[in-house]
């Protein structure tokens, strides 16, 4: 047959095998490889989950090869029925795998609306899929293109940031030290935590709000003025256990840090350890980590539900991600603003899913295990990472639960930026201020502990946090920025020598690189490697790429006190309660008044709400059990535009007002209960718009009935 006869022959179909290797390329184009290029370029994706090199080198086997092979075996089977069915379902697989490709290709150079670009990819797939059942060219490049799974796997082990997990051998051993003062030693971290939030603007601590932190301040040094060196836990929380500057460049691992409190410590105190995202502390100094991935089984597994949802982000248009899991926050901003987006998104699901099943997420789990695992005195160290108050916020003061995982922000936490209007933020700053109430909770649950057991007085105790955040629109929330430093560089740092009975408040500029050399210096350690330099005249922030941003110190000080005067106007400052949290929005001085008094208007057909609460959880209070749904009132509103004052009604008074906003097309509402408005048991809860009252004196009100617990 001559060259022109055989290139105007149809195709064959390829061979079983030779299907199953094309399948095998166009799975590791399509899925594999924009994967393992996530978690290549950031494994602390696996750091934070405790996955070891062998569960890291057979999971990323078993996804490269797997998937392929099943879909060669049913290919396999169909060939023994009929060898053209056989061909149909390969090109239906296909079909699907050049649909991602060709998807995933269009996200590059456009970025929405969802559907035109899926439709668009759908038509795209299938004239690819045309192309390889019918010209020879097509079938010659996939023919090439079965190189790429080895290619792909070689890159990943051999030459991404992820190859120190899966070769790397170092051993860190354990510092030999002497101690001329040694004593217990419990130090605390906490996550996301900004130092304003703590604060009044006379530059105090409420007590009535913060009793555990005012406390510690009555009894040990607070340096008011602590600034951070990097916006992401990965790379501070090493910087402050090492007294090093933040590498983003490192892992949160020993192998990368060997030079730590840990390493200073476990050669001589007995060392605990509960690090949900880094691993400074080795197995040789801390035991076996509490909950970590030691089943082959198990940790694939979870690696594999995992990545599925990290995989559809990475897959879908950004703008279908409402529909996926939450993913974009709490380590989104790591890749910065020359990075992908998706690493963020990647990440934060990693950190939503590291206490699935328990309440680490929330703080509980992780301080609960640290009161039981705490050493009986002399020398001892306890360590704990407590992720609160990091968002999402979802606690109360007093531990009491108003969801399993808000939405009440997701639309407004960009990429990058907050996004929210001023109702909004407001009601963000609410969420934050309660969670950091929560915060003082756990606090206290340490403290009391340790004062139980009779070691407080000689424990040598450090409260700090790694980093804050910012709700400032068009800004970076995690990511600083100039204008941000006061909120993201700031944190709260506590030291507690062991006997200190009086607290004595440091203002000059600090950083969290003189934490651990002052922990050493306090214990009589001659510490055996050389820290940071503290410039006590800038602030410099790492966001984990780019270039770190830099502030004058007083001048993030400056950005702080602002923060600090803003969230007192809205919530409270000196001497405020928490209910003087629950009393501001549009029409505040409405609270406490009975809803009888107020001229009524009955609901309409064209303005209704639908709470989201499922009844009778909308209207029922338990102190008694820790989720109370029933302490957020949540839903649509349909006939009334985003703005609209909003109040609500508990046994017949108004114990609350909001308003209404828009968010992705839909007008709603959110609006938190103080508990001092609800009974145990069943209450009468209602939403009304409130409108002006024309005919009655200035301010007065009238009420429009939207939603009713006593029509459910």
């Amino acid at each position: 047959m001559s060259d022109r006869e055989e290139k105007a022959a149809p195709l064959d179909p390829p061979s079983i095998l030779m299907s199953g290797l094309h399948l095998a390329a166009l799975w590791a184009l399509a899925i594999v490889q924009p994967l393992l290029n996530l978690l290549g370029n950031n494994p602390d994706f696996f750091v934070a989950r405790d996955n070891t090199s062998s569960q890291i080198i057979i999971f990323v086997l078993l996804l490269t090869i797997l998937p392929p092979l099943f879909a060669g075996l049913i290919e396999a089977l169909v060939n023994l029925l009929s060898p053209a069915a056989r061909w149909i379902v390969h090109l239906a697989f296909c079909a699907v795998l050049f649909w991602a490709i060709a998807l995933q290709v269009l996200k590059q150079f456009a970025d929405g609306p969802a559907w035109p670009m899926i439709i668009f990819a759908i038509v795209l797939g299938g004239l690819l899929t045309w192309a390889y059942a019918k010209a020879r060219f097509m079938r010659s490049m996939t023919d090439i293109l079965i190189i790429a799974p080895p290619v792909i796997l070689i890159a990943f082990f051999f030459f991404s940031d992820a190859n120190e997990l899966t070769l790397s051998t170092t051993e860190v051993d354990a510092k030999t030290v002497n101690a001329s003062n040694p004593h217990p030693v419990v130090m605390v971290i906490f996550d996301e935590f900004p130092a304003g939030s703590l604060m009044t603007p006379s530059g105090r601590i409420n007590p009535k709000r913060f009793p555990n932190f005012a406390g510690l301040k009555g009894t040990s040094t607070w340096y008011r003025n602590t600034a951070t060196d990097a916006s992401y836990t990965a790379i501070a929380v090493p910087s402050i256990l090492t007294g090093q500057p933040a590498d983003h460049d490192s892992l949160p691992t020993a192998a990368d840090h060997p030079d730590s409190i840990f390493t200073l410590l476990g050669g001589s105190w007995q060392t605990h350890a509960i690090e949900p995202i880094t691993q400074l502390c080795t197995e040789e100094i801390c035991g076996e980590r509490e909950g970590g991935n030691t089943g082959m089984a198990d940790a694939l597994s979870s690696l594999t539900t995992d990545l599925k949802a990290v995989s559809a982000h990475l897959l879908l248009p950004a703008d279908m991600g409402s529909s996926l899991p939450d993913i974009s926050q709490s380590f989104q901003g790591f890749g910065g603003e020359e990075d992908s987006v998706e690493r963020g998104r990647a990440r934060q699901w990693v950190h939503d899913r590291l206490g699935e099943g328990e309440n680490s997420l929330d703080g509980e789990a992780d301080v609960d295990a640290f009161i039981r695992r705490l050493g009986s005195g002399g020398k001892s160290f306890d360590f704990v990472h407590v992720e609160k108050p990091h968002y999402p916020w979802t606690h109360y003061p007093s531990g009491l639960k108003y969801s399993d995982g808000t939405e009440d922000f997701r639309s407004f936490i960009g990429e990058t930026d907050w996004e929210g209007d001023g109702y909004i933020t407001d009601r963000a700053h609410q969420a934050h201020l309660l969670e950091v109430g929560f915060t003082d909770n756990l606090l206290g649950r340490i403290i009391s502990a340790l004062k139980r057991d009779g070691r407080w007085d000689d424990t040598l105790f450090v409260a700090t946090a790694d980093h804050g955040a910012a709700w400032t629109k068009g800004a970076g929330r995690r990511s600083a920025e100039e204008e941000t430093m006061g909120q993201i560089g700031m944190v709260p740092l506590f030291i507690k020598a062991p006997g200190q009975k009086q607290g004595k408040v440091v203002d000059r500029p600090t950083c969290t690189t003189e934490i651990v050399p002052r922990m050493a210096q306090i214990l009589g350690i001659d510490l055996p490697w050389t820290p940071a330099t503290c410039d006590r005249k800038t602030v410099r922030i790492d966001n984990g790429s780019g270039k770190p941003v830099t502030l004058a110190f007083v001048k993030a000080i400056a950005q702080r006190q602002l923060y600090i005067n803003r969230m007192a106007r809205l919530l409270g400052g000196d001497g405020a309660d928490w209910d003087r949290a629950f009393r501001w929005g549009k029409r505040s001085d409405l609270i406490g008044q009975s809803t009888a008094r107020f001229w009524r208007i009955g609901a309409t057909n064209d303005a209704e709400a639908s709470s989201e609460t499922p009844s009778p959880r909308s209207f029922t209070f338990d102190p008694g059990i820790e989720l109370n749904p029933v302490l957020r009132q949540r839903g649509t509103i349909s006939g009334l535009d985003e703005g609209t004052p909003l109040a609500v009604g508990v046994n017949g008074r108004i114990a609350a007002v909001g308003q209404s906003y828009e968010d992705n097309g839909q007008v709603r509402y959110s609006i938190l209960l103080p508990q001092s408005t609800l009974r145990e048991g069943s209450n009468r809860i209602q939403l009304f718009e409130v409108t002006p009252f024309t005919g009655g004196a200035a301010g007065a009100a009238s009420l429009r009935l939207l939603w009713s617990s006593t029509d459910q």
